[in-house]
Order: structure tokens, then sequence, then C-alpha cells
């Protein structure tokens, strides 16, 4: 190992989301109203729907809001199965289980978070209420064959995208794939709303009834549900941090492509695009070629550089005590998790933390 490489620094895993609109609109939330129905909420919405196209979009409290907003959106009844990768994040699972739903873990494709088709026929049933796709660390899945899949058979398709803000496929946004999208702005996201999320629709109908649940249920007695509202405070700083998304996937995707740029250690790749599909540099997702990949977890992370994979110990959802019942031995899944590491791109990173970076990785040698 080269001496330049014992030295050692310490990655920031985050950015910080301030922007110089900040404190003007939160100013004006102040004058004008602080909760999930103020005009500073709809003015969010709206700047959301103008910037993916979408005519429906409902502001909520969390990502995992969002998942049991879309949820809403469905028609269910208790013990109907969502079906969903055993890759995702708990959060994605846990509104299914409050809702009295049961989850199908499908397995995804080779080296990727996109289910796996063949094994997707096998899960769907005659009580699959809804399907759910997790796209992780801001990398594409081709969304666009599921959707076709499930029409079909008339099952809606829910995304999850609280890793793809502005992440494209077949030149458009991976958001306007799928019946109902769901989107994280917690504050560790591409977005920050400290906490919050929203979800979006093309259906009217869907996004009516989303939206009277987040609203327990219009308070007519007629339909349950609950307040996931996203306050005003909140939506004053998602409004004015929405319009430095762009620039905010400029500055991450110049990241990657210099980071990739400057790899050349053949321990490990980055993790397959599919054909047509763009990252959004949420993350760079490396995978260990021809060993354990949590070698390359421990080596990173010894070194100041975060890996969200070291962090939660990411891992078959169904491994987990309160997930053991709904055990589907998914082996893509457990290959794929035990690949991969991340490495950060947000804005706040320097030329001198993507150097470091790249030379950390380089010098990388499996045991």
């Amino acid at each position: 190992m080269s001496a330049i490489a014992l030295e050692t620094r310490q990655i920031s895993e985050t950015c910080v989301h301030d922007t110089p609109d900040d404190v003007v609109e939160l100013a004006r939330a102040l004058r004008g109203g602080l909760s999930g129905t103020a005009d500073i909420v709809a003015e969010y919405e709206a700047a959301l729907g103008s910037l993916y196209g979408q005519p429906h979009v409902i502001a909520v409290s969390s990502g995992a809001a969002s998942v049991h907003a879309a949820l809403a959106g469905v028609d269910f009844a208790p013990g109907d199965e969502v079906v969903l990768a055993p890759t995702c994040p708990i959060c994605t699972v846990l509104p299914i289980l409050a809702l009295g739903l049961v989850p199908v873990f499908c397995d995804v494709a080779p080296d990727s978070f996109g289910l796996d088709p063949d094994d997707l026929q096998r899960c769907l049933g005659p009580r699959t209420c809804a399907v759910i796709e997790v796209p992780m660390w801001g990398y594409p899945i081709p969304s666009h064959r599921t959707w076709t899949l499930l029409r079909e058979r008339g099952i809606p398709l829910i995304q999850d995208l609280a890793h793809c803000h502005l992440t494209r496929l077949n030149g458009d946004w991976l958001a306007r794939i799928g019946d109902i999208c769901c989107f994280s702005t917690h504050d560790c996201k591409f977005m920050s709303t400290g906490e919050g999320g929203f979800v979006m629709t093309t259906d009217p109908r869907r996004a009516e009834r989303i939206r009277a649940y987040t609203r327990f249920g219009n308070l007519t007695g007629q339909s349950v549900g609950i307040n996931l509202k996203l306050g005003g405070l909140q939506a004053a700083l998602g409004l004015a941090r929405s319009r430095q998304l762009t620039r905010h996937l400029d500055i991450r995707l110049s990241n990657r492509e210099r980071l990739l740029a400057a790899l050349d250690n053949p321990a490990l790749r980055e993790l397959p695009l599919p054909a047509h599909g763009q990252a959004n540099g949420y993350a760079l997702l490396l995978q260990a070629v021809g060993h354990d990949g949590r070698q390359l977890v421990r080596y990173q992370m010894a070194r100041g550089i975060p890996s969200d994979i070291g962090k939660y110990d990411n891992q078959p959802l169904y491994q987990l005590p309160l997930l053991e019942r709904y055990r589907r031995d998914c082996p893509n899944a457990a290959r794929l998790l035990r690949s991969l590491t991340t490495v950060p791109l947000h804005p706040d990173l320097t030329s001198e933390d993507l150097d470091y970076i790249a030379r950390t990785l380089n010098d990388y040698s499996p045991s």
C-alpha cells in the first residue's frame, strides 16, 4: 500500500441543504399559516408537480408516510398481499404491516434492485393488491417492464423513490412510471425538508383518496384516515430547495463522473445501469468483484469514507425478527446486498475529498 494511502480524512456522510431562499420562504410561511392545509403547502406541491410533469402531488410528513398514503390509494382488504423486494429499507414494509396487509418478498434480477420478472409471476396471486418497486441509492431499474406486466393483471404499481429524485429512464423521469410514486425528503435524502415526503400520481381518483386519507378522511366520518400532512414550515423549505434540485443534480453527476474516471481497481466496479438509465448521484454504488463486499465496506469505513451498507447492515428483510414469518428466500437479493458498498457524491465534497476517495479505493486489495 502506498504511503499516500495512509492519509485518513473524515468524509461527510451528507451535505448541508441550506439555500439563499430558505429564510425568505420560512418568513412567508410564518405570516401565512403553518398547518398542512396552508397555501405554502399547495405552492410546494405545485412546484413539484411542475418539475416532474405530474398533475397530482400530495405532501406528507415522512417517506414512510408517503408509502402509507400511497397504499390508501389502492383497493385492498385486510390480509391482502403487497409484493416487494427484500432489498428495500424496512421503512417501506412497516406501513404494509400497519394497514393489516401481508408483505410477499420477491427476488430481484441479478445485479439489480428491480424485481425479477419470472419470480414476480410466481409471487402474484388472487390477493395481490399492489406491487412496490424500490430502486436504491439513486440507480434506476426497468420499472416500465414491471408496469407493463402488472397492467395486464390489473394490479397497481407503486414506486418508492425515496432515493431517486430526478433519476431518469428512457429519457424521462423514473417517477413518471407506475400508478403512484412516493418520495422522502428526510434530511439525509437528495432534497431535505428535515422530515417529509410526497406522493405523485396522474390518476385524479387515486389522488383524491390519498389526500383524503392524509386528512382524517376529510373529517366526514365516511372513510378512515389519519393525519399525515406536511406542515407549512417544512413545505416552505421544500419550496425554496426544489429550485436548487437541478443544480444539485449537476454537481452530484459531476462528482460521480470524476470518481468513476479515477477508479481503476479491478476488485470493484459500479453497479450496472439498465439500458437508457441515468443515476442521480445520490451515492456511488460499487460492487466487490469476486469476493465478499463487506471487506470493502469495512476497509472504506476504517478510512473515513461512509457507507450506508455499513451503517445499516443491509440484509434481506426476511432475516429481521419482525419479518421472519414472511421469509421467502431470494438468492439474488442476498448476493446483491452482500456485494455492495455506497460512496458519497453529495455537493459538499471538495476536490481533495474526491481525490482521497479515489486513492483510497484504488489502494483496496481484498484478502
